[in-house]
């Protein structure tokens, strides 16, 4: 029975095509009219099922009645009944299937009423089947209806009872008293029960409609997410910019695009903000934030709505522009950009000033792939970086060509480090009184396989870029003070032999610079008087702050300090009574002026003059003639070091020139 119900009452009985054809039970009961709700349709056909099972009992009473029964006039009322039943069955399969209910319970409490009326049995007994049928009519009611409907046939089954006896004298009111406690007794119960039920579905639909709306809640909260997910992942959650996978996305449709329509044109421009270190490093993170966002702004001002801004991370952004006429339509966007970018910020109270420097790729059909673009684009931006602030640089092929040549030099160096094809060449320098070599300086070379020795202007500038000079310099210190340790000890000079090594940039913003450089001179047993220490002047005046405690820490060590290249940074001299520098180094492109017209004797004698009266020494580099020597003589410089004297040499040869000295000393 329970297979037989849920075949019935199963969801496919709507659709049956989706389970086969519907079988001739669902076919009688499935509603005619179409109803939307899936709970009512299943009430209707509860309903259909009902009353189509009565109709068919009742035409099995008339048939017993008919041909068994002594009382053709019950047959009547069965046969006018059962008629009623199967009006109410039909009306059931509509939208009015409530009134069918009705009229299905109206016709089941009159049915005994008239069998009562018209037979002559009015025991006890015969009106049982009174209370049965009401107590049936009642069942039905609270299975199919509401309780006040059910409540109407309770009382109007007991007014049947209560007037059987005024209209039919034969029948007993003490057999009606218990007809009535009994139909009450059974009314109220079969009450209870239902509203316990009703209340059980109120509150089992109350539980529903909450565990629903807690689903609703949940599901609307995820589908947030999921949305807010789907969009960080393709944004940059500080400018609220598209992401690089994004703007990947959008040039590779712009590609297609001009691969298929030769008029549709696009640029990329790679974007990169001049001085943004200096603003994110000085006024702190906060105020480097707020300088990306509003540059964000002021990049979305500068494009059209079809065209897109991408932050790809720090200060690096890029800007598609589709549909484009032609190459003066980028090149006029990109000046509206610098523009932009180069008036002043206001950041919570500071005025920053900053550039932006620019690569810029037209579309062409050579590109297979958006990351080409992206990197010619790259190339471009640090090609226009080299030229200075502000500028901007269209991507030609040969730019490619010296980037490759740069990362090959690049790999060359890392596996030259490995191998150890470097080696240290020394440039003595003379002491102008007593004519003899005071010191050298080291200077690294590269001893290529294929390529021979390499000067350091091919490869000093990409291993400060790679950071190579790092771990480089370090071993180029550790080369120069085994060197002069060694040579102090095999010809004793009095004064020793002193060292001059280069520190790079990269190199004095280690931490451990002057930890590791007490190691080195511990290591080679090396006094840290012999060593001089040679730093461009821009760098001493990067980071005065910090440059001072170096050198103070440099100092106790009883390492000297040297300015290279003097004169060609800052004009600013405030910093040499402020900081602990020994000597200074005349720039040779000074030196090589010196006996032409305009022969920079001033320049020199300043220099010189000025060192002088700060306690300081000099040394006159790039020395190459005899005119410039006797030229510096006269001024009173009395170190010097160029190729007048010695080229920079190999360890053998500086120790031929060192054996050189001694002989026309003791000669």
């Amino acid at each position: 029975m329970k297979k037989f119900l849920s075949h019935i009452f199963s969801p496919s009985t709507t659709n049956p095509s989706r389970h086969g054809k519907p079988n001739l039970w669902q076919r009688l009961i499935e509603p005619t009219a179409p109803i939307a709700d899936a709970s009512e349709r299943r009430h209707t056909r509860l309903v259909s099922l009902i009353l189509l099972i009565t109709a068919i009992l009742i035409i099995g009473g008339l048939v017993y009645m008919v041909f068994f029964s002594s009382s053709p006039n019950v047959a009547y009322v069965l046969g006018v009944a059962d008629l009623v039943m199967w009006i109410s069955f039909f009306i059931s399969r509509t939208r009015y299937y409530r009134l069918a209910v009705i009229l299905a319970l109206a016709d089941l409490s009159l049915i005994p009423v008239f069998n009562v009326i018209i037979t002559s049995d009015h025991s006890l007994e015969g009106l049982l089947i009174l209370l049965i049928w009401n107590t049936l009519t009642i069942l039905a009611s609270s299975a199919l209806t509401t309780v006040g409907i059910t409540m109407f046939f309770i009382i109007f089954n007991i007014l049947t009872l209560v007037l059987l006896p005024i209209f039919l004298p034969s029948v007993s009111f003490r057999n009606i008293a218990v007809l009535l406690i009994f139909n009450a007794v059974f009314s109220i119960i079969i009450q209870i029960f239902t509203k316990h039920r009703d209340l059980m579905e109120k509150d089992r639909l109350l539980e529903m409609a909450k565990l629903n709306q807690s689903l609703e809640t949940e599901l609307t909260q995820r589908k947030r997410t999921e949305d807010l997910l789907a969009y960080t992942s393709v944004h940059d959650p500080l400018t609220d910019l598209p992401n690089r996978v994004l703007f990947i996305d959008r040039l590779s449709h712009a590609m297609e695009r001009a691969k298929r329509h030769e008029n549709s044109l696009y640029a990329l421009f790679f974007l990169d903000l001049d001085r943004f270190k200096v603003v994110n490093d000085s006024l702190g993170h906060e105020i480097g934030d707020m300088l990306l966002v509003e540059s964000a702004n002021r990049l979305s001002a500068c494009i059209r709505g079809e065209d897109t801004v991408a932050r790809l991370g720090g200060d690096e952004f890029v800007v598609l522009l589709e549909d484009i006429e032609d190459a003066d339509d980028a090149l006029e966007v990109a000046e509206r950009i610098q523009n932009s970018l180069a008036k002043p910020y206001n950041l919570d109270g500071h005025m920053v000033f900053v550039f932006a420097s620019m690569g810029i790729v037209l579309s062409g059909a050579d590109y297979e792939q958006p990351n080409d673009v992206m990197r010619d684009a790259d190339i471009a931006m640090y090609r226009a970086k080299g030229k200075g602030l502000g500028r901007y640089e269209i991507f030609r092929p040969a730019m490619l060509d010296r980037a490759m040549t740069r990362m090959e030099l690049e790999t060359d160096l890392r596996k030259a480090l490995e191998d150890q094809q470097f080696v240290v060449h020394y440039q003595p320098i003379l002491d102008m009184a007593s004519h003899r070599i005071v010191g050298f300086e080291a200077l690294v070379r590269w001893q290529h396989p294929t390529r021979g020795l390499i000067p350091p202007a091919e490869f000093i500038p990409t291993a400060e870029e790679t950071s190579l000079i790092i771990p480089l310099g370090y071993w180029v210190l550790d080369e120069a003070c085994h060197q002069i340790h060694a040579w102090n000890v095999q010809y004793s000079f009095d004064p020793p032999l002193t060292i001059n090594v280069n520190l790079s940039t990269r190199q004095c913003e280690q931490p451990d610079l002057v930890k590791k450089i007490a190691n080195i001179l511990r290591k080679n047993k090396l006094d840290g008087s012999l060593l001089k220490l040679e730093l461009t002047e821009n760098l001493i005046i990067k980071d005065s702050e910090y440059i001072t405690v170096m050198l103070s820490e440099l100092r106790e060590l009883g390492i000297q300090v040297q300015i290279d290249d003097f004169g060609t940074g800052y004009s600013s001299l405030s910093y040499l009574h402020s900081l602990p520098i020994d000597t200074l180094k005349i720039d040779r492109s000074f030196i090589n002026r010196l006996g032409e017209k305009d022969n920079g004797v001033e320049i020199v004698q300043t220099i010189l003059s000025l060192a002088h009266n700060l306690g300081m020494k000099v040394i006159a580099e790039g020395v190459e003639t005899d005119e410039q020597y006797s030229l510096l003589s006269e001024m009173d410089c009395q170190f010097m070091q160029g190729f007048l004297f010695s080229k920079p040499v190999d360890n053998l040869e500086a120790r031929a020139l060192l054996e050189k000295t001694i002989g026309e000393v003791e000669g």
